[in-house]
């Protein structure tokens, strides 16, 4: 396949990499405009084209990895060259660009969503090195996006294991749930992920999950507190030694994510008219630590 990859930081230098090694024509939209760029993920350093506009009007797939809040000033500008049968995958943490695609492409155009597991952490030496195996779910976002379903089996050939979702915003939902109560804890105390394992986070880690899952019921999301709770932890002992990504970009003072993690959840708990105060709080809290 003829494949775009918008957005060459961590996950996307990942599925450049594995997608490139598995025989796959891959072409990189870059910040800086350049006509080639070099990826080094472990012991893999490869250079591939950049920022062309003729591989990007005859790429097969446009897979966005960007930042959430990079989507639509990454992707607007691509739009001049988007064929009308080409596809287009977002993946990336939180929620809220998803729907600004619905609203923005053609209904014909195939649109695809996705969440990965996978984990990526850049070394100081600006090299990535792959440390964790994790699923990647995919699934349609529009009518579309239902006659794709043979991209499952394109990623998961490249960087096992991705299954296809029929229902892929119940995923979503779930791996928003698990970052909105991870990532804003964990960047606001300035700790690992495991650290929300002890006693003292149990009282505002209980009561995140009962916000979370009365939000996503009314989104039409079969949810329990004790499931949300039981997805945290796995999570959070998963990746105990790791540091969140809102947690790394509090630190290095970067702009982060907080507005399509929590701010999504509470978005979506204002139009459903339920209260989620400490969502609030903690939003507020992070909010300032970021400034």
């Amino acid at each position: 396949m003829r494949i775009t990859l918008i957005g060459a930081g961590a996950i996307g230098t990942l599925w450049a990499v594995k997608l490139s090694q598995a025989g796959h024509h891959v072409h990189l939209i870059t910040r800086d405009g350049a006509d080639k760029r070099a990826l080094n993920l472990d012991d893999t350093s490869l250079t591939l084209p950049a920022n062309q506009p003729d591989l990007l009007r005859y790429s097969d797939l446009w897979l966005v990895c960007t930042k959430s809040y990079d989507v639509q000033a990454a992707l607007t500008p691509c739009f001049a060259h988007l064929e009308p049968e080409t596809m287009v995958m977002l993946m990336h943490n939180g929620m809220g660009p998803h729907q600004w695609l619905i609203d923005t492409l053609p209904a014909s155009q195939p649109l695809l969503l996705a969440t990965t597991s996978q984990g990526v952490f850049r070394a100081e030496t600006g090299e990535y090195r792959h440390t964790g195996n994790g699923p990647t779910a995919l699934g349609a976002g529009n009518q579309a996006g239902e006659a794709c379903q043979f991209l499952a089996d394109v990623l998961d050939h490249a960087l096992p294991a991705a299954t296809w979702q029929s229902d892929i915003l119940e995923s979503l939902w779930y791996k928003l749930a698990v970052n909105s109560v991870i990532n804003p804890l964990t960047a606001l105390h300035g700790i690992k992920n495991g650290e929300l394992l002890k006693r003292d986070y149990a009282p505002i880690i209980d009561a995140l999950c009962q916000e979370l899952a009365t939000v996503m019921r009314a989104e039409r999301i079969l949810a329990s507190a004790t499931q949300v709770r039981q997805r945290v932890e796995t999570v959070a002992k998963a990746t105990a030694d790791n540091y969140s990504s809102m947690n790394r970009d509090v630190f290095y003072r970067r702009p982060t994510e907080l507005a399509y993690i929590t701010g999504y959840v509470l978005q979506r708990a204002q139009a459903h008219q339920i209260s989620t105060p400490h969502h609030q709080q903690l939003h507020q809290a992070v909010q300032q630590v970021e400034r």
